[in-house]
């Protein structure tokens, strides 16, 4: 990261007149401005603001290691990316499926490639029944999956797998690769 080693701000001038301060002013604004785009040049490579944040609706769909189908009753989400930095928000209901297996959801963006799984959210669960005291999503690097894991004190954490119908309100963050 380079950033910038000196501050030249406009010199000060004389002020004769109203005139010779406002062209200061407009001056020190620009060279301020100038300075401030240097420095998000060169931190994090850039730093996006609120206007290059894209929010889409998304339409999240669950699969089981064993491939099937799910009767779903609901599929609402949203993501949230910043540079590759993601966000989702997921509430699907099903009320049947032939998939079997382990739980997993499909998310909207390509987990970056890290060590070990960094990457872990929340699960709200309805109606569905696991070992455990909780559950959470586990965003798996290097792919599109979000795996679903049941977590409690004194048990070994493992993946939920496929239950015949159920709810799951989802928010997670994680790294992604960009896809352009």
């Amino acid at each position: 990261m380079t950033l910038p080693t000196s501050i030249d701000l406009p010199l000060r001038v004389d002020y004769q007149s109203d005139e010779d301060i406002d062209r200061y002013l407009k001056d020190l604004v620009y060279e301020l401005q100038e300075m401030y785009e240097r420095i998000t040049e060169n931190v994090n490579g850039s730093i996006r603001n609120y206007a290059d944040t894209d929010q889409t609706q998304w339409v999240p769909t669950l699969n089981g290691t064993v491939s099937g189908t799910f009767t779903y009753t609901q599929q609402v989400g949203w993501s949230i990316r910043q540079g590759i930095y993601t966000e989702i928000f997921a509430d699907i209901s099903w009320s049947s499926t032939t998939a079997a297996g382990n739980l997993y959801i499909e998310l909207p963006y390509n987990v970056t490639l890290s060590n070990g799984m960094p990457f872990v959210g929340t699960v709200q669960p309805s109606s569905i029944a696991f070992a455990g005291s909780n559950l959470v999503i586990n965003a798996i690097p290097n792919t599109y999956r979000g795996e679903i894991w049941s977590i409690g004190s004194g048990l070994a954490t493992a993946n939920l797998a496929v239950p015949a119908s159920g709810r799951l309100i989802i928010h997670s963050k994680y790294i992604g690769v960009s896809d352009e």
